[in-house]
């Protein structure tokens, strides 16, 4: 991809705008009004094919010139009312009226195959959430936008959390990041290339990086609250979050914003742009996206109260004024723990194209490279620790870990509509991610003033390939029914993961691991080893019929059946029925139940990694092992299998006329065979370990299985009221979710692991059983109002966070908990329409710069004042209050 060549690409939007014909203009003019007469100021009418457009003024009138023939196809669109399209034969006066939306009214496709409906009139939970609505909370990554505007939906960024840094988790109705379906264009996105590993809420799972899509390449984004794995396929359990790209043509968007905590870091700035071409023929389209983020780095580490010289304090406060590096008697912080520092270019398109006969191209995909830079924990200068390197590091150090993260993904689709009526899709995607990981201002302490300080960890990459066909036809009035939508396709897919080694220094056993017992390997991050390295693939094929049928005018029904084979676990089938039944012309109640599935990872099934250690002078290993290893095997432990679930769901929904809608959905989640990655086992506390692992070195084993049930039930309510007030409109919406998650079965160890030792193996203790139950917020409310007048937006909103909790287990101790309150963030934003086509904006989010509660500094979560916010929890982050101003210009 070469960068260079992208400044010819802002240069054709700068043609067509300045390209005005000297021939005489028609001119058409009126009022834009309301469907109850009231008049709306500052709408948008725009001549289709042209440039040409304009914005009605405090009275509703708008005027409209253009060197155009007739008939004119006009656009007229207003903030919360749906866009209406004019037929113009004539010049002279032509008024116009909108009706009201709203987002509860968005017309959607996510979770049918038939006709498009509004939300409330699905039978399934889906939140329609348009582009502007996702911009207004001043976030600029799509994770943190979807954060603030879906209560079902959490994303918080973490510091010092393993592959967290890098790519940010994403959850839904409170479940696991891999239970969340992520589509494109209703087509599937492939997943992260690093599984977390770390201890937090995404531990053992892969997540799929929802930032490495520019959020201005999305026009709406859909969030189906309702198992759809019999629709979409593995991992749908949760639900499904799809990002609809742009497709409009002659119209542009630019916007630069930059941003500053309270604290003055993490400075961020970001400017994006976004154009669509027309490429000849009526319909056609080439949306294109540019976006470069840079985001600076937070520090929210403590006072720092551990010692850096000597393990006594008396000595160390000595040492520490004779060398004159930290202060003698002023605090000091010696870590980096917040936000990562990121550079990311990106693009991304949308395209299609109209053939004969009823034939139509498509193709849609991007390209995201982020360089991100993450920090381990400080290591000190004293000389007896097995961690430290005096020898380069004489007053300790802090490892830095940069990561380059390049992610890919392309699809191209041919539809046609087929001889009576049926509609067919064809289409073929790849998707690939992949990481390059490297370790800086650090050491393999094992080698002494030999070891080098920059070093190349490893190569991860996960890559998607996709090839399906669909069909589909809508039956009106069939067999006394009002209608009925038939589908039915198959889809083969791909997917490989590669583990490549670092440089050998970055797990190599020097000559002082058994002289003065320092640790191999380099530090803070362990480095791919040979014995670790993987390059697998699997195949799957997928069979599914999609049957939806309006029974009568108050009653619809749906059913969808799956059947998935893979290639390295066998099949499984998956199965969905809902319904809704109008109890009147603005009450519905509907509901659902569906068997869905996850299919374990690749990089799940096939990850591994060694780090080693010295203990009593002996070169000693922990080690994850890969799912296929004979050892697991000969102790009873079996390849992960599906995650099967069973998904019900009941709602109500209600309309009053056009202002006010409101939705409330009652759902449970049972999960069997939940995968989770084990516990550590000591090898020497397990005899069936210790027998079979005689000699090896290895001290501690962990695998991925599947070992654990649980049951999530909750309550979502959406509601949305819209009004005028003065001279303006305001929108005002709530969000709200309840809901638990608990472990309803741990499975029993097997006989073989647990032969011969007396002492219950746990294969999975409190700290991880409390990722699974109490580290997401239980509850989760957001409030929000718009209000338009003139020239002038206001938005504010408030997002309320529940409680969480968290379990440490200090060494030789009993396992210590701590709750972490519930807070609340305020955001609020102004924003100034310079003229029709440049807005200003200033705004700030966490504006009362609310933090979470601190962990307490006994616990060793603490560590000396480096993390004083828990890494295993996280509600909304831990960088308080962010300012921001943006510049928009459309054109």
């Amino acid at each position: 991809m070469k960068i260079k060549n992208f400044p010819a690409l802002f240069v054709l939007p700068l043609l067509l705008l300045v390209s005005v014909s000297a021939s005489s203009q028609n001119k058409v003019s009126g009022v834009i009004t309301t469907d109850n007469g009231d008049i709306l100021p500052g709408a948008t009418v725009i001549l289709k094919g042209t440039s040409s457009s304009s914005v009605s003024n405090s009275k509703g009138q708008y005027s409209l010139t253009a060197d155009q023939p007739f008939p004119w196809m006009i656009k007229v669109s207003y903030a919360g009312y749906l866009v209406k399209d004019y037929t113009i034969t004539q010049a002279g006066t032509n008024n116009f009226r909108l009706s009201e939306a709203n987002t509860l009214q968005s017309i959607t496709l996510l979770g049918t195959r038939g006709k498009p409906r509004t939300e409330v009139n699905r039978p399934v939970p889906i939140d329609v959430i348009p582009a502007r609505e996702l911009q207004n909370t001043g976030q600029v990554e799509l994770g943190q936008q979807l954060q603030f505007t879906s209560p079902s939906f959490n994303s918080a960024k973490y510091g010092i959390n393993g592959s967290l840094v890098y790519a940010n988790y994403a959850t839904l109705r409170g479940l696991g990041p891999d239970q969340l379906l992520v589509l494109v264009n209703g087509k599937r996105r492939h997943q992260f290339s690093i599984p977390h590993i770390g201890f937090s809420i995404a531990r053992g799972s892969v997540v799929t990086d929802l930032n490495a899509i520019p959020f201005l390449a999305v026009e709406q984004t859909g969030i189906l609250r309702d198992g759809a794995s019999a629709q979409y396929g593995s991992d749908a359990i949760a639900g499904i979050v799809n990002l609809g790209l742009r497709n409009k043509v002659n119209e542009g968007i630019f916007k630069t914003q930059f941003g500053v905590t309270d604290d003055g870091d993490g400075g961020t700035w970001m400017s994006t742009v976004n154009y669509g071409f027309k490429l000849g023929r009526e319909n056609s389209f080439l949306n294109v996206t540019f976006q470069y983020q840079k985001q600076g780095e937070t520090n929210r580490s403590d006072t720092y109260t551990g010692t850096i010289y000597s393990p006594t304090k008396r000595a160390d406060d000595s040492i520490r004024a004779a060398r004159g590096k930290y202060p003698a008697t002023a605090p000091f912080k010696i870590g980096v723990f917040g936000n990562s520092e990121i550079k990311s270019p990106q693009f991304f398109i949308n395209a299609g194209y109209p053939l004969k006969r009823n034939w139509s191209l498509y193709s849609f995909g991007g390209y995201s490279y982020k360089k991100a830079i993450g920090y381990g924990f400080f290591r000190n200068a004293i000389p007896s620790n097995a961690n430290s390197n005096v020898s380069l590091f004489p007053d300790g150090y802090v490892p830095v870990f940069p990561a380059e993260d390049k992610d890919y993904s392309t699809v191209f689709g041919l539809t046609r509509k087929l001889l009576k009526g049926w509609n067919m899709d064809f289409s073929t995607g790849y998707g690939r991610n992949s990481v390059d990981r490297f370790a800086e201002n650090t050491s393999n302490a094992s080698l002494g003033a030999a070891s080098p300080t920059e070093f190349y960890v490893g190569f991860s990459s996960f890559s998607q390939s996709t090839t399906e066909a669909n069909f589909s036809k809508n039956y009106e009035a069939l067999w006394k029914m009002k209608a009925l939508n038939v589908a039915f396709g198959s889809q083969f897919r791909l997917d490989k993961y590669q583990l490549e080694r670092g440089d050998s220094n970055s797990y190599k056993v020097g000559p002082l691991a058994t002289l003065q017992g320092k640790t191999p390997g380099v530090q803070g991050i362990a480095g791919t080893s040979p014995q670790d390295e993987a390059n697998e693939t699997r195949t799957n094929i997928g069979l599914y019929a999609d049957v939806e049928a309006d029974i009568t005018e108050r009653f619809l029904v749906g059913l969808a059946l799956r059947y998935e084979n893979y290639s390295d676990f066998s099949d499984n089938f998956s199965g969905k029925i809902a319904s809704r039944f109008n109890l009147s012309k603005n009450i519905a109640v509907r509901g659902s139940i569906n068997k869905g599935f996850r299919a374990p990872s690749l990089q799940q099934v096939f990850n591994s990694a060694t780090s080693t250690l010295v203990q009593a002078g002996q070169i000693r290993y922990t080690r994850q092992y890969r799912s296929d290893d004979p050892l697991l095997d000969s102790i009873g432990i079996d390849n992960p299998v599906p995650e099967i679930s069973w998904n019900y769901n009941l709602g109500l929904t209600a309309k009053a006329g056009k202002k006010f809608l409101f939705a409330i959905d009652a759902y449970q989640i049972n999960v069997t065979d939940k995968i989770i990655i084990s516990e550590a086992l000591v090898v020497n506390n397990i005899t069936a370990l210790r027998t079979r692992l005689a000699g090896s070195g290895i001290q501690q084993v962990s695998f991925f299985t599947n070992h654990v049930n649980t049951r999530t039930k909750g309550i979502d309510l959406v509601a949305s009221y819209k009004t005028g007030v003065g001279k303006g409109n305001i929108i005002t919406s709530l969000g709200l979710t309840l809901n638990e998650t608990e472990i309803t079965k741990i499975k029993n160890t097997p006989d073989a692991l647990q032969a011969g030792t007396n002492t219950k193996i746990a294969i999975i203790d409190t700290i991880n059983i409390a990722l699974i139950e109490t580290a997401q917020p239980r509850q989760k409310i957001i409030l929000s109002s718009t209000y338009h007048i003139g020239k002038f937006d206001f938005v504010g909103r408030a997002t309320y966070f529940g409680k969480v909790s968290a379990w440490e287990k200090p060494s030789g101790k009993p396992h210590v908990k701590q709750e972490f309150g519930a807070k609340t963030l305020l955001d609020a934003s102004l924003s100034f329409s310079v003229t029709k086509k440049i807005q200003l904006t200033a705004g700030g989010n966490n504006i009362t710069n609310e933090y979470p509660d601190k962990v307490l500094p006994t616990l060793s979560a603490y560590s000396s004042g480096q993390t004083p916010y828990n890494r295993n929890v996280n509600q909304f982050g831990f960088s308080g209050a962010f300012y921001y101003g943006s510049i928009t210009v459309k054109f």
